[in-house]
């Protein structure tokens, strides 16, 4: 079955405008935003998490975009937070460009198969500059949802 990615986006994981200027301070505004959503156990913990997985290699994919990710005991179910910064942010992207667009996308442990296979649609979605374009010129969480509702039904 496939996963639609905009079942998993929540009005209230949505943020149109970070305020965070570098990486580690973004990261924890995003864990957050996606703690808004309610299923969050330690803010903390899951931000801890979310930080020591970027040491490994940075989640900033390119092309403006990073998808930071983790699998953590302190969610019980798939979720995905999406951040924007339209300025863009110093993130140690693989081009070196700043980031405009974050995507935290945080999965319970164990749920390996599942967690690749939103990183993986997600990733391929983003490849595609018309749809970035409309999550950059998005003026509200619905209007993000629904970028990716039209999205998922090409």
């Amino acid at each position: 079955m496939a996963i639609n990615i905009s079942e998993l986006l929540n009005p209230a994981c949505i943020e149109l405008d970070l305020s965070a200027k570098k990486k580690p301070d973004i990261l924890r505004e995003l864990s957050s935003v996606l703690a808004r959503c309610g299923d969050v156990g330690n803010q903390e913990k899951l931000y801890k998490e979310i930080m020591k997985r970027e040491k490994m290699t940075s989640t900033g994919i390119g092309s403006g975009i990073a998808i930071p990710h983790c699998l953590s005991s302190q969610v019980k179910e798939m979720h995905v937070a999406f951040g924007r910064k339209l300025e863009g942010a110093k993130f140690d992207a693989v081009d070196n460009q700043p980031v405009s667009l974050f995507f935290l996308l945080a999965g319970p442990e164990g749920a390996h198969s599942r967690h690749l296979q939103v990183l993986s649609r997600l990733a391929r979605y983003l490849h595609d500059p018309a749809f970035c374009q409309e999550l950059h010129t998005a003026s509200s969480p619905e209007e993000v949802i629904d970028a990716f509702r039209r999205k998922e039904s090409e």
